[in-house]
């Protein structure tokens, strides 16, 4: 992934979706995810970019937790399917660019559309496991439930009686290097 491809992924797909609600956005440390312009657009539309810190990313990437394998199981369970129906082995790989493409994608339609059926509730509790779709004032943080972290107290999220809204929308440090081990946290400093 680049950062054009992501920024256009975020203005053509992510921005139409969340109709304008203040979101919460949760990414990896992937370069493409921390460029200016992309923060800058996340922010332009109050979505909050938060970076899964370093060695973190297993513990609480979706993707990584609940789906990725499935979906690759299926993808390439359908592929091969596809493959044996309209032809064999041998003269698929004689198959243009183009019509290997066209397969691919819509076996990967395919895939998703089953896993979207089969795996509702998996992505739902996975959601909630990790704490993306919990509520923030800490009132369920008992059903947190990350890999290596026998005990989670998060607590409510208000700083001196105050929401942290006022700050969440200061400015974040922008990565203007290609350092993939951003550390930092916005504190509204």
């Amino acid at each position: 992934m680049n950062s054009d491809l992501f920024y256009k992924y975020i203005k053509e797909y992510i921005i139409p979706i969340l109709q304008g609600r203040p979101s919460l956005f949760v990414l990896d440390l992937c370069s493409a995810h921390k460029t200016e312009q992309v923060l800058q657009l996340l922010h332009s539309h109050e979505i909050i970019p938060s970076l899964i810190p370093p060695g973190c990313t297993n513990l609480v990437q979706l993707l990584d937790v609940s789906v990725n394998k499935t979906l690759k199981e299926r993808i390439r369970e359908l592929t091969d399917e596809a493959i044996l129906e309209y032809e064999s082995v041998e003269s698929f790989e004689k198959w243009s660019v183009s019509q290997r493409r066209i397969l691919t994608t819509n076996c990967v339609g395919d895939a998703w559309y089953l896993f979207c059926l089969e795996k509702k509730k998996l992505v739902e509790n996975v959601f909630r496991k990790v704490g993306l779709s919990l509520p923030a004032d800490g009132s369920k943080d008992d059903e947190l439930n990350i890999k290596g972290f026998e005990v989670i107290e998060i607590g409510d999220w208000k700083i001196d009686g105050k929401e942290v809204e006022a700050i969440l929308y200061n400015d974040i440090p922008i990565a203007k290097d290609n350092n993939d081990a951003i550390e930092f946290i916005a504190n509204g400093e």
